[in-house]
């Protein structure tokens, strides 16, 4: 009997290990047999056994070598499923996306919890080439992204990911249906690359803004900033975007800040 894999904490690894809440995920995904799926983190392979049957072709990102061998051993000895799938062993913060050819696809994946906020950052870059991704995130984390103006969870991160995707709530896993289990509670989410209905010209700079408006949280937005910009260019751009002097840093819409930006970065600013 082979023994089964150990979880390393080193790379923030908790297994999958319920049947039926890997169903819940897959259906949340919206995965269908015409979806080119890419599975960042497959682990010891509970997604991926649901996804074999369900997708035309399965792309499983692991990190782990360890992982690799076993991954290997059991899929591609299987010949229906060795047509399906391909395993490949690398670093997904640095994985090259074009090797995987002209998108479109979906991406799932456990992500651990020590670099989750790294890989979302991260698959910003190439968003033009998937259609939607399902994560498996820390529910902190997970409700920050959620996050609405005027909550404790709102700030940089959720602007961040609002301005460059649509934003779905899922549910929560217990941490018993993790081997092992990990100490928090787990939030599924989805997310969907956005049109925009708001546009910055200069993406660098606006990143610098909401950095910048969020330093100190307990001060109002326009101490945070007055010593970033000039003090006519701040007053005319607040009075534009209809922000007070007295908003804290929580309280603005995307839809204000990128007006900021706008009005901040503009080439006659």
């Amino acid at each position: 009997m082979k023994a089964k894999p150990r979880a390393k904490k080193s790379l923030g690894q908790h297994f999958l290990a319920n049947y039926e809440y890997c169903q819940k995920i897959i259906k949340f995904s919206q995965i269908s047999s015409h979806d080119t799926v890419v599975e960042i983190g497959p682990g010891t392979g509970q997604l991926t056994d649901i996804l074999l049957p369900l997708a035309r072709r399965v792309v499983a990102i692991e990190f782990d070598r360890d992982l690799i061998k076993i991954l290997r051993e059991r899929y591609l000895n299987e010949p229906k499923a060795s047509n399906i799938i391909e395993i490949i062993q690398a670093d997904i913060l640095s994985f090259k996306w074009s090797t995987l050819g002209n998108g479109p696809f979906k991406i799932i994946g456990n992500l651990p919890y020590n670099v989750a906020t790294r890989i979302l950052q991260s698959i910003i870059d190439i968003k033009d080439r998937f259609s939607s991704g399902t994560f498996l995130l820390q529910k902190e984390v997970a409700q920050r992204i959620l996050s609405s103006p005027n909550s404790k969870d709102y700030g940089y991160f959720t602007l961040l990911m609002e301005y460059h995707f649509e934003r779905t709530a899922g549910f929560d896993l217990p941490s018993g249906v993790f081997s092992p289990p990990p100490k928090v509670i787990s939030q599924v989410i989805r997310l969907t690359p956005r049109t925009y209905p708001h546009v910055v010209t200069d993406e660098p700079a606006f990143r610098t803004l909401i950095k910048n408006a969020f330093q100190q949280r307990r001060k109002t937005l326009w101490n945070n900033l007055k010593f970033k910009y000039k003090p006519h260019q701040l007053q005319l751009a607040f009075k534009t975007c209809h922000v007070s002097l007295q908003s804290r840093p929580e309280e603005l819409t995307l839809k204000q800040y990128v007006c900021l930006g706008q009005m901040l970065y503009s080439p006659s600013s």
